[in-house]
């Protein structure tokens, strides 16, 4: 017996939903897509993160020491200050601190508390010779310049 045009409709009414559901899926797919290339990856890290962030990076500069990271990661405030380090004294202090210890180690920055453009944040660490037994918290404070978290001890 031959198929008449009759039997073959439904099969084809039958494929617009999942049609309809694969266009939608795709469009929502390419939105999210197209969102994260258009927007600038900071726009897209939480307050939490980017304090997390700069917090890492002032210990990382010390670690590497490289003075002008850590400069650019202290507040205004700190910079200011007439017991900020000079490139010398940091590279003298920091290069001796790590051939001693070793490197400065952070295996977690807990209780980030933000209020406006202020935080704090338990910066736990160990230098690396010394092991983690040797963990210290330090209780940092962040705020908000302009547009980035600086670190202001």
């Amino acid at each position: 017996m031959a198929q008449t045009a009759d039997d073959q409709s439904p099969r084809k009414t039958n494929i617009w939903p999942f049609a309809a559901a694969v266009i939608v899926i795709v469009l929502a797919v390419g939105g999210v897509l197209l969102s994260n290339v258009l927007r600038p990856s900071d726009d897209r890290v939480s307050d939490s993160a980017q304090i997390q962030y700069a917090i890492n990076d002032s210990y990382t500069a010390r670690n590497s020491l490289d003075y002008s990271k850590y400069r650019s990661v202290m507040c205004a405030e700190v910079v200011r200050s007439t017991d900020f380090p000079t490139e010398q004294i940091f590279v003298d202090e920091n290069q001796r601190s790590r051939d001693t210890f070793g490197k400065i180690l952070i295996p977690e920055i807990a209780d980030v508390m933000i209020d406006g453009n202020r935080a704090t944040a338990q910066v736990h660490w160990h230098f690396e010779n010394k092991g983690s037994d040797a963990k210290t918290v330090t209780p940092t404070t962040v705020i908000r310049e302009g547009d980035e978290w600086k670190v202001c001890k």
